[in-house]
């Protein structure tokens, strides 16, 4: 089983394209950019002003050295020399806090940007997106990827332009200073270019590996934890172990593989580093017993401008991680923002009033991609009835409701609610006039309270309490720990799945709409709870449009109109016992499915009547 998302997959360390968009989103910053840019040229000056000052002291208090500080020298000199040294550790102390602070601000209002229209963006997209893409990819992009722009402006960008500015610094510093020595220096540069240039080639390659194993180790925790009952269930626990150990090694491999060419690294330019340095005080030393007016002070210069200049060529070297990373994340995120929710509202698009809950599908033609499902769908309700639709798995129950909430937009046809084509009203106004039950019932963090006034967040506890009284919710709610303020757990799963339906039922019944959608809304409650929820349904959709999706007789038989359904067609259509009497289709269905399910109906029917 492969873990691994081709999204993984790291590419060039700078995309033009992808720069220019992540510039655009940091435009909204660009006086503090300006401004962290500044600071990091005084930290950078301050950086290279101490080796110098500290050059300078190391000469004026030498009474053999010829040098002198602003026409001074000796304790003239280091009265002045002092203050100066000191002001420039303070002056950098607060450049280099205030870019630090400005770089970090940045990065994390793109963080507060870039994840606010990621989300409000996703609130717009179809369903079939979510769907295909899955929830752990979107959720990757909203966090990691976002994280790893805030990682590239608060810290990449600074390191980057702070080791330029001081790699810039140093060198005309050393050319001015003394050029036959910053040439010495320079000479073995190549050497360090060349090991960079292997490094990285190697350095790459060993975290893409760690990357894509760390991925694989999360996608199989997240399958694991999530379906551990399913692996209980069937004792799949040693396979399981066997399976993650193998997954782990992996991932252990690839770090120490790339922790080994870390290690390579640093003590490499450290090497460099000290040849330099030796080449250095060797020539530099014999220029000063030469009788040179080269002096202690600035061979000192000299080589502690050595030892910063290797250490940001070593940093911008790791820094191509950084940026290869943003580039790859910006694409993901970007990838996410360009696409473009099929179902919008259109520019003259009018809000829907309240409905009576006339339904017509005018020869209604539908697929998904480039298959057809639905196939010329004729359809007429009037406000009040029930509509059950029937049929094998696929037959295309679920996409008539798809179309009736408008979560996908027909190929053909029209779908009309009250007269109204639902294409030319606005989707809010639409699906504001609709109460919807799934079968899988989603319960968000909250307490019960919360959960039922989802629609309607200004509900009143009373107002609340009545919608629970009407499903039958109210009884075993008043039994939890904190009744209505009890919290719910994650996807509710401290609750029964019968409560959790009934709870669902309670939302959609407080928002008082005009239409109800049950899809399968029954079909995973035990019997008795069925019961409680169909008695309290028949007083509640009196007087209500209502579709339903279920396979129980027991919410079948009571319904106004059944709707058989065969490969994207109506093939029948008429009240249960209307279609029993035809002998077609419906009774085929209700043979082999629903007659063994009525017995057992009927007999807790009966038992629940007797207590």
């Amino acid at each position: 089983m492969q873990y691994a998302d081709p999204d993984d997959i790291l590419g060039k360390a700078y995309d033009a394209r992808i720069a220019r968009r992540l510039a655009k989103e940091a435009t909204p910053f660009r006086w503090q950019l300006s401004l962290t840019v500044i600071l990091m040229i005084v930290t950078a000056c301050a950086d290279l002003a101490l080796p110098y000052l500290f050059g300078v002291g190391i000469d004026v208090v030498n009474p053999a050295s010829p040098r002198s500080f602003l026409g001074r020298s000796g304790t003239a000199a280091l009265n002045v020399l002092i203050p100066i040294l000191a002001f420039s550790i303070f002056l950098r102390f607060m450049a280099y806090y205030g870019q630090t602070y400005f770089a970090s601000w940045i990065g994390q209002q793109l963080v507060l940007r870039l994840r606010s229209k990621l989300f409000h963006h996703l609130q717009r997209l179809n369903i079939s997106y979510i769907d295909q893409r899955g929830v752990g990819s979107i959720m990757s992009r909203l966090q990691n990827d976002v994280s790893v722009i805030n990682d590239l402006f608060s810290d990449g960008l600074v390191s980057i332009v702070a080791d330029l500015a001081i790699l810039v610094g140093i060198v005309i510093v050393m050319l001015i200073t003394n050029p036959k020595l910053a040439l010495l220096t320079f000479a073995v540069t190549p050497v360090m270019a060349i090991m960079m240039v292997w490094w990285r080639k190697h350095a790459i390659s060993a975290y893409r590996g760690m990357r894509i194993t760390i991925a694989r180790v999360n996608a199989n925790l997240a399958e694991s934890i999530a379906g551990v009952r399913v692996s209980q269930a069937f004792a799949r626990e040693v396979e399981n172990m066997d399976q993650f150990n193998r997954i782990n090694r992996d991932n252990f491999d690839a770090s120490v593989t790339a922790a080994r060419y870390s290690a390579i690294l640093f003590p490499f330019v450290q090497i460099v580093e000290a040849v330099a340095t030796g080449l250095v005080l060797f020539i530099g030393g014999r220029i000063i017993l030469g009788g040179s007016a080269f002096t202690i002070g600035e061979l000192f210069t000299f080589v502690a401008y050595i030892s910063r200049f290797y250490e940001p060529v070593r940093d911008l070297s790791q820094q191509y991680n950084t940026m290869q990373a943003a580039m790859v994340a910006g694409e993901r995120i970007f990838a996410l923002e360009d696409v473009q929710p099929e179902i919008v509202d259109k520019p003259n698009a009018i809000v829907l009033p309240r409905v009576r809950g006339d339904v017509v599908f005018d020869n209604v033609v539908f697929g998904y991609d480039s298959t057809e499902v639905l196939h010329g769908m004729n359809l007429e309700v009037k406000s009040g009835q029930s509509v059950a639709f029937v049929g094998e798995t696929g037959a295309g129950k679920s996409s008539m409701i798809n179309l009736l909430t408008r979560f996908y937009d027909v190929w053909s046809g029209a779908i009309r609610v009250d007269g109204y084509d639902i294409r030319d009203v606005t989707q809010q106004s639409l699906r504001s006039q609709f109460g919807i039950v799934l079968q899988d019932t989603f319960l968000f963090a909250g307490t019960v309270r919360e959960n039922i006034a989802y629609g309607r967040p200004d509900a009143t506890l009373e107002e609340v309490i009545e919608a629970s009284k009407a499903v039958g919710a109210h009884t075993f709610i008043e039994k939890l720990i904190d009744g209505y303020d009890t919290e719910v757990h994650e996807r509710g799963a401290t609750l029964s799945v019968g409560q959790r339906q009934l709870i669902s039922f309670a939302r959609a019944l407080l928002c008082d709409p005009r239409i109800i959608v049950l899809d399968e809304a029954t079909s995973s409650v035990d019997t008795e709870t069925e019961i409680i929820i169909q008695e309290a349904l028949n007083t509640l959709l009196r007087g209500r449009t209502s579709f339903l999706i279920a396979h129980r007789l027991s919410t079948i038989k009571s319904v106004s109109m059944v709707v058989v359904l065969d490969h994207g067609r109506i093939i029948e259509t008429g009240t249960h016992e209307e279609l029993l009497e035809r002998r077609g289709a419906y009774y085929n269905l209700y043979t082999m499915q629903f007659r063994a399910q009525e017995p057992q109906a009927l007999a807790d029917r009966q038992r629940l009547a007797n207590d």
